[in-house]
């Protein structure tokens, strides 16, 4: 039971720091509203925007393919991303949690 709890926690942690190093990066870019960077991305990838919304905000795992696909279209390469990847620590995971739980959330009528 414990090795179940703590692959959890290890492939959530994952998740959480996937989608820092994607912001990050996105950051680092330019100066398009996420709206828009989301669409350029997806456009950019051939890829649904809900794919490149829900990895950014940690709600489902980008299989590798996907993952690369992002990260090109935003113009840089993997090399980056993992850069920013390593450098994440607990503080900054714990950090984005709390962002998107205050986050407001989007409800379709």
């Amino acid at each position: 039971m414990l090795i179940a709890v703590v692959k959890k926690e290890t492939d959530d942690n994952t998740i959480f720091k996937i989608s820092i190093s994607l912001r990050k990066l996105l950051e680092s870019n330019g100066n398009l509203p996420i709206k828009q960077s989301y669409d350029k991305i997806a456009t950019t990838a051939n890829i649904r925007k809900a794919t490149v919304s829900n990895t950014f905000n940690a709600k489902s795992v980008p299989n590798s393919l996907t993952l690369f696909l992002i990260i090109e279209a935003m113009g840089f390469s993997l090399i980056d991303f993992s850069k920013v990847y390593d450098s994440i620590v607990t503080s900054d995971i714990e950090l984005f949690k709390k962002k998107l739980a205050e986050q407001p959330r989007n409800t379709k009528k």
